[in-house]
């Protein structure tokens, strides 16, 4: 594989990206047009190089968003008309992908220039001079590099399985043969992932409550936390198809460190579930960036808000999740006959957390009922599911005197998924013991759901997911969640529903079909992004050991 290489002369062309950047550490310009010596023998240049690493996390809305890939599994629907304007989760949907054209198939260049970035920094470190007035800012920094390396390639190998393996800055002048790379196995990535991690740890702060100017930045905790994700990843059906003891136990481990060291630097289950995406500041989330405006295109409620309350009604939950939610009274499944779901009121007494991440067809919100059949209907040509996003929306945003606006952050990493991670690890390790329970039950209790006693191991498995489905619905893990377990080609491989309200007073539910979703597990080729044609075409001839995902 090709890598784009920036050599001493072209050093500033990394620097322009700082410009555009938020309210914290980003918002600090650099020197225009400076030599890559320049950058690195003033610590200041060199920080800023840093935050530059920092500008390929995910965003809302950027390719291969988390609101696509949500639609690209059986949590939303994307509700695009006749013009087919957000094409990128129907490619998934569909399985129409190709080598030359499928979703997020830019991130292959994007995260390996974030890479290479991270390698010219780690080759640079020692002629940065320290900083007399801030002693831990140098070793911080290497820490933060190490961590944002290790993110990206978490990133690249959960998308394309082998990718090639770099930890050193690669120049094609010196050797332009060297530059055609095998893939490395996914084993072999995932233990340099874990290897800078654990360097990274111990060069971070536990937070930043010392210094808040600092809010986004690597920090032990996120470092942690990252490696406990991955090594549940790497111990998932999909990454090892021949069950691992070993990796299990690793992977239990890592969570439960992760979770103490949260948890003794101060983070905590947020009392109200839907905090940790509104405010700015919660104690519950672990690491963070700011989420996109509110008004006008792009805009987080105007993309997401019903119609009739000034919003573009772009993504629909599906009637999937919608009966995931157990009902609060029992903690029992809607198709549990003792659960106490009734039909004819199919939104009373769910699980709390269905109010807080749906607006349903009756709901009331921002002073109105939610009616889909008047002001919110969907525009003409439009396929809805007939709900709407709640979590992440604010009901003092008003759409159409653009007032009521506040800052909100899209939750990267925060302490529920900690609890889940760890009752995963360990319920898989070693069985359904009383720190699995407990690790569930943290999590439900927050919104008063009854507890969760076990059952056999085919239960816990299935409350495990379901509750990871629920808590972490719509936050980017649903989607990688099912290909890791290896469900994808069931999950994904089906009709998806909305709901069709009829009547006022004595309602009447249907359920149509919205969208025939298709997955294709033929050599596993759907589980995996196909790699770039342009990089298999740099490649063609020169490395055999290079060669497209099985099925691709």
């Amino acid at each position: 594989m090709k890598i784009a290489i920036i050599t001493k002369r072209f050093i500033w062309l990394l620097l322009p990206a700082l410009f555009a950047c938020n309210k914290n550490f980003l918002d600090r310009k650099p020197s225009d047009k400076i030599t890559e010596a320049e950058v690195f023998r003033n610590i200041e240049n060199a920080e800023k190089f840093v935050n530059v690493i920092y500008q390929s996390l995910p965003n809302l809305f950027k390719p291969g968003s988390a609101w696509m890939l949500s639609s690209a599994t059986d949590e939303t629907n994307q509700a695009i008309d006749a013009s087919a304007t957000n094409p990128d989760a129907g490619s998934f949907n569909n399985s129409s992908m190709s080598p030359a054209a499928f979703p997020m198939q830019g991130q292959w260049t994007e995260f390996y220039g974030k890479i290479r970035s991270c390698n010219l920094f780690l080759a640079n470190y020692n002629n940065i001079p320290n900083d007399p007035n801030y002693p831990e800012r140098k070793a911080r920094m290497r820490g933060e590099v190490l961590m944002l390396r290790a993110y990206y390639y978490f990133q690249l190998v959960i998308r394309w399985g082998k990718v090639p393996l770099m930890t050193e800055v690669q120049n094609p002048f010196d050797n332009p043969d060297d530059i055609y790379y095998k893939r490395n196995s996914i084993d072999e990535v995932m233990q340099a992932i874990v290897r800078d991690l654990d360097e990274a740890a111990p060069l971070l702060p536990a937070n930043y409550s010392a210094r808040p100017n600092n809010w986004g930045r690597a920090s032990k905790a996120i470092a942690l936390a990252l490696k406990g994700r991955v090594l549940l990843y790497h111990a998932s059906p999909l990454f090892t198809p021949v069950r691992s003891q070993a990796r299990w136990d690793l992977a239990a481990d890592a969570c439960r460190a992760a979770l103490d060291t949260a948890l003794k630097n101060g983070y905590v289950l947020n009392g109200n579930y839907s905090d940790a995406f509104t405010q700015y500041f919660n104690r519950e989330v672990i690491w963070s960036r700011p989420a996109p405006g509110a008004y006008r295109d792009g805009g987080l409620d105007q993309e997401l808000n019903p119609r009739g309350a000034g919003g573009y009604g772009n993504i629909n939950p599906l009637q999937e999740l919608v009966d995931d939610y157990e009902m609060k009274p029992t903690g029992l499944a809607i198709t549990d006959p003792a659960s106490g779901y009734n039909p004819q009121r199919p939104y009373d007494n769910r699980d709390p957390r269905f109010y807080a991440t749906i607006l349903y067809p009756g709901a009331m919100w921002k002073g109105r009922t939610l009616d889909p059949n008047d002001a919110d209907a969907p525009r003409p040509g439009q396929v809805t599911t007939n709900y709407w996003p709640r979590k992440y929306l604010l009901e003092s945003v008003n759409l159409f005197n653009l007032t009521g606006a506040t800052d909100r952050k899209w939750v990267l990493i925060r302490l529920a998924e900690l609890y889940l991670n760890y009752a995963e690890a360990q319920f898989e390790a070693k069985g359904a013991g009383t720190n699995v329970l407990d690790a569930i039950n943290a999590v439900r209790g927050r919104v008063d759901m009854p507890a969760f006693n076990g059952g056999n191991e085919d239960v816990v498995r299935a409350k495990i997911r379901n509750e990871r489905r629920i808590e972490l619905a719509l936050e980017d893990h649903r989607f990688w969640d099912v290909r890791r377990w290896k469900i994808a080609e069931t999950v994904d491989n089906r009709d998806v529903h909305g709901v069709k309200v009829t009547g006022q007073g004595n309602v009447t539910y249907e359920y149509p079909v919205v969208e025939k979703r298709k997955f294709t597990n033929t050599l596993d080729r759907d589980y995996w992004l196909p790699v770039p044609q342009n990089e298999i075409d740099k490649v063609s001839g020169r490395n055999d050991e290079f060669k497209q995902n099985p099925g691709w």
